[in-house]
């Protein structure tokens, strides 16, 4: 709805995860776009995501708000 009335981008990240943080009150949600690591290429149209996780009586722990280091990301 929020992209028919002009208010998100379909292509923006930032918007498609702020989506999904509406969705689950108090959790928080990362990703990015897939990158194929035998070919380099990193494909606009696929997102790997992941929701923070909750730990029962102390509450989330705040995974979602830690960057993955670029040296991961270059891994064959």
């Amino acid at each position: 709805m929020n992209v028919v009335e002009k208010k998100m981008k379909l292509t923006s990240k930032k918007d498609f995860l702020k989506c999904f943080d509406r969705a689950t009150p108090g959790s928080r949600w990362n990703g990015n776009y897939y990158t194929d690591l035998g070919t380099g290429v990193t494909s606009k149209n696929l997102m790997l995501i992941y929701q923070d996780t909750y730990i029962f009586g102390k509450g989330f722990m705040g995974v979602a708000d830690v960057k993955v280091p670029e040296k991961y990301r270059k891994i064959r």
